[in-house]
C-alpha cells in the first residue's frame, strides 16, 4: 500500500512516516501543499494523509483536488484546530477521516487500517438499493433512476454507513464517530445528523433510511 503525507512540520511528518514504514507500508512525505500535489499527480497512491493547515496553501483546497482527481481514494485529515466549524469544513472537503493533533500513533494507525479495509471492501462495488437507487463506491456517486444524484460529501460518507450496515440499527454516537469522527454527543452534531438524514430522504426516497425511535437509524436488509 502506498501513502502520501502531506504536513509541513517534518518531526510529525517523519514520526508518522517511520511509524507506517514499519507497518510496511510505502510512504511518501511532503512538506509544503505543492510538494504534495506534485507527489500526488505524480505517483499512485492507495491513502492520503493531509494537514488541514500548509504554510503555502490550504489543506481544504488540496483536498478537494484530491477528490477531483480520485473520487475513491480515502484521505485522512489532521488538524491541531478543535473547533466544529473546521471539523466539518474538512470533511465536507471531502475527506473520509479528521484526526486532532495531538494524537497518539496507534490511534493514527487504527484509523489508517480503517480507511483501507473500507475502501478494499467496497472497491469497484455497485450496490443496488432497490430498483431505482444505486450507489457506486469506487466513483463515490449515487443514481436514482440512472439518473446521477448530487450528494455533499457528508452526505455520501452517511449512506455509504448505513448501506455498509444494511439491517442494522446505528445509534447516533456510532454514526458520529464513523462519519463525523467525533462521539461526544454534542448538540450541534445531533441536528447536523437529523438534518443530513432528512436531506437523503429528501433526494433518494422518503422510506430509505428508517429512524428507530430510542435507538437509531437504519436501512433495511431489502432497502426499499
Amino acid at each position: 500500500m502506498n501513502i502520501l503525507i502531506i504536513e509541513d512540520n517534518k518531526k510529525i511528518a517523519t514520526n508518522i512516516a517511520d511509524v507506517l514504514r514499519l507497518e510496511n507500508y510505502t510512504v511518501d512525505a511532503a512538506f509544503t501543499g505543492q510538494q504534495g500535489l506534485d507527489s500526488f499527480f505524480s505517483n499512485s497512491y492507495d491513502l492520503l494523509i493531509l494537514d488541514l493547515a500548509l504554510p503555502d496553501t490550504d489543506g481544504v483546497d488540496i483536498c478537494k483536488e484530491a477528490r477531483g482527481e480520485n473520487a475513491g481514494l480515502p484521505i485522512l485529515m489532521l488538524t491541531a484546530r478543535i473547533d466544529l466549524d473546521s471539523k466539518v469544513e474538512g470533511l465536507d472537503s471531502g475527506a473520509d477521516d479528521y484526526l486532532t493533533k495531538p494524537f497518539m500513533m496507534d490511534e493514527l494507525l487504527a484509523r489508517v487500517r480503517a480507511l483501507l479495509r473500507r475502501t478494499g471492501d467496497n472497491k469497484q462495488n455497485k450496490i443496488n438499493l432497490s430498483k431505482r437507487i444505486e450507489i457506486n463506491f469506487s466513483k463515490r456517486k449515487v443514481f436514482k433512476d440512472s439518473k446521477e444524484i448530487n450528494l455533499s460529501p457528508i452526505e455520501f460518507r452517511l449512506l455509504e454507513y448505513l448501506t455498509t450496515h444494511r439491517g442494522e440499527v446505528q445509534s447516533a454516537s456510532k454514526i458520529y464517530d464513523s462519519v463525523w469522527g467525533s462521539n461526544d454527543g454534542d448538540l450541534l452534531f445531533s441536528d447536523s445528523l437529523k438534518v443530513h438524514i432528512a436531506n437523503l430522504r429528501k433526494k433518494l426516497d422518503p422510506e430509505l433510511i428508517k429512524t428507530v425511535k430510542g435507538f437509531g437509524y437504519m436501512i433495511e436488509e431489502d432497502g426499499v
